[in-house]
């Protein structure tokens, strides 16, 4: 028997799976979110701290003061989380023969995110944000602890989104949906008749009623 807290998650991912753009969307912007917190954060486990929106804001506005920076570069930089969460709703997630458990959705949205990883460390952080600083390929030159940190930040995004963006495997949807339907066409019990309501007798006992008279 399922308990109360079950119930409940399972309605969660049952919204999940109902409204896929809308939960991808907001997978994204709480993926990107406290995966840039811990980015600020990442000092405190001897990592570089990574500051993507204002690293954002240098290559779109690379004369304007800090603060006008830091917020157009996190307005770009929540904007291409949500993106690669939709992304990853409508692509990897559903081309992956991954079952959609819970376990399941978690291990898709992580392996995204080690793809996302590798392209910003083989594409984004070298050629992109710091050529000034020569990274090397796969940014090797900013050792192992920078690359290591491109890796970590991009694992807690997707972590938090696969625990939020986790819809049903598509047999439960199936038959959830065949339940429903037998649910809405199930006959009416006659024996539970509303008060007043007189109910038709069966052939039979008018006959024998006749005959008795």
């Amino acid at each position: 028997m399922m308990t109360t807290a079950t119930n409940q998650y399972y309605m969660i991912r049952a919204i999940a799976t109902r409204h896929k753009v809308a939960t991808a969307v907001i997978a994204g912007l709480v993926a990107t979110h406290i995966a840039t917190m811990w980015g600020y954060w990442f000092h405190a486990l001897k990592l570089p701290v990574l500051d993507w929106n204002t690293t954002n804001g240098q290559q779109l506005l690379p004369d304007a003061s800090h603060n006008v920076q830091f917020a157009v570069g996190a307005l770009a930089h929540y904007s291409t989380g949500v993106c690669f969460a939709l992304l990853f709703a409508f692509g990897p997630h559903a081309f992956l023969t991954w079952r959609n458990t819970a376990l399941g959705n978690l291990a898709k949205a992580l392996a995204f995110s080690v793809l996302l990883a590798i392209l910003s460390a083989l594409v984004m952080v070298p050629l992109v944000f710091y050529p000034q600083f020569h990274p090397g390929f796969f940014s090797h030159r900013l050792g192992f602890n920078g690359v290591l940190a491109i890796f970590v930040w991009h694992v807690i995004y997707g972590l938090h989104l696969g625990a939020i963006y986790t819809p049903l495997p598509d047999d439960e949807v199936i038959q959830d949906g065949i339940r429903m339907q037998k649910a809405d066409v199930a006959p009416l019990n006659t024996t539970d008749a509303a008060p007043g309501v007189v109910q038709p007798q069966a052939a039979g006992s008018s006959a024998a009623g006749s005959a008795a008279l």
